[in-house]
């Protein structure tokens, strides 16, 4: 009975061991079949943890999880440091040179990190921005955010005509972006544009300004309208009805239209005394007009004192008729030696003269390229209004 138990003892150790020996051989099932793991790495596992069977697959499942996660990280990594480090580095150009080379789905993801990244420096570096939205916008002309967001950013340093300007090329290139958002961003931004001009009485270039927009046919039943408010304002009647019968049945501004029509038949200034109303510009205690001579543009300064118009010859076009090389020219420096020339033209406003007489000579004064004199005011009736910067005119009979 004895032997009996001890054969049965000695047949269960046997077993046990044997047990023992293919758990240690035949590891759990996560082991077998995670194909990240190499041989080397399970034969440095089973060396570490040698005459410990039941530890060594745990740990063995531990450091893959641990394995797993920092070759993702060697993956994705590289992609994603590199260019937010070349952006929060000042290496900007070195990251639009990544981008250009990106695929399609990486700038995708490239645009969203750009829009964050310029928000961010918006706010503390605005000329460094806009330096570097530029550089992008070259780059990458088809991302019309990056663009509204620099005609944002102008808008709010109040340099209007660049934000306009950003605006007017956004809405040619026919972007994604809805027109009814860059139409309310370009008039919002222009009725700031012409409030600033009417408060700094810059009427010259208020008229140019809305001229501009009107011409380039961009939301032009609005400028046309501010146009005719400018002329009204001025009292040139003539033209701002001419204005307002463009639009008299524009479906946004039609009734307004008609209203200021209806009032400027119903004001008795309709009469005017004088037929042309031009806007100066006031330097110091004298007025600027702009003239164009044989399509030059210049600017003059007025002085009725001046017997004939005078000219910096520098500024000049070769087109003139000389007919004189060498007359005398009073001035309040003294006399001079100057040159008589004919203009083909002379244009100011909407007024044209032909065949101008001027005389030419060196000219220094700042904001001016010569005088207007009395051979242009002899054919007018004028006056100049010094509150309302205006030079009125009417045609002598």
């Amino acid at each position: 009975m004895f032997n009996i138990i001890l054969a049965l003892f000695a047949g269960i150790l046997i077993g046990w061991n044997f047990h023992s020996f293919f758990l240690a051989l035949d590891a759990p099932k996560i082991l077998r079949d995670d194909f990240n793991i190499s041989q080397t790495f399970l034969d440095k596992n089973e060396s570490e943890n040698e005459g410990n069977s039941t530890i060594a697959p745990i740990k063995a499942v531990k450091k893959i999880e641990v394995l797993k996660k920092e070759t993702a990280q060697k993956v994705y990594q590289p992609i994603k440091t590199s260019f937010y480090s070349l952006l929060h580095n000042g290496l900007f150009s070195d990251a639009m040179a990544l981008y250009q080379q990106a695929s399609y789905e990486r700038i995708l993801f490239y645009r969203s990190t750009l829009k964050e990244y310029f928000e961010k420096e918006n706010m503390t570096n605005q000329e460094k921005t806009i330096r570097e939205l530029l550089e992008y916008i070259a780059i990458d002309p088809e991302n019309g955010e990056s663009q509204l967001f620099l005609s944002k950013i102008y808008k709010e340093r109040k340099e209007y005509e660049e934000a306009i300007k950003t605006l007017n090329e956004l809405i040619e290139a026919n972007t994604h972006i809805e027109s009814d958002i860059l139409y309310t961003a370009l008039i919002d931004t222009a009725r700031l544009y012409i409030d600033s001009l009417k408060k700094s009485k810059s009427y010259q270039e208020l008229q140019t300004f809305l001229e501009t927009q009107i011409r380039q046919n961009i939301k032009s039943s609005f400028f046309t309208f501010a146009l005719a408010e400018y002329h009204v304002s001025m009292q040139s009647f003539n033209t701002a009805t001419i204005l307002l019968k463009d639009i008299e049945f524009d479906d946004e501004y039609g009734e307004r239209a008609k209203a200021l029509l209806l009032k400027i038949e119903k004001n008795e200034t309709n009469k005017e005394e004088y037929a042309y109303k031009l806007p100066l510009r006031q330097e110091g205690s004298h007025f600027t007009i702009d003239v164009t001579i044989d399509d030059t543009p210049l600017t003059l300064l007025l002085d009725t004192g001046a017997t004939l118009t005078f000219i910096d010859e520098e500024k000049l076009p070769s087109s003139l008729t000389l007919i004189n090389d060498n007359i005398k020219v009073k001035t309040t420096g003294g006399e001079i030696s100057a040159q008589l020339k004919m203009a083909q033209s002379f244009t100011v406003g909407e007024i044209k003269l032909k065949d101008f007489k001027i005389t030419t000579s060196s000219f220094t004064q700042e904001n001016a390229d010569g005088l207007l004199g009395m051979n242009f005011f002899q054919k007018f009736k004028f006056k100049i209004d010094q509150e309302k910067s205006l030079l009125f005119l009417s045609k002598k009979e």
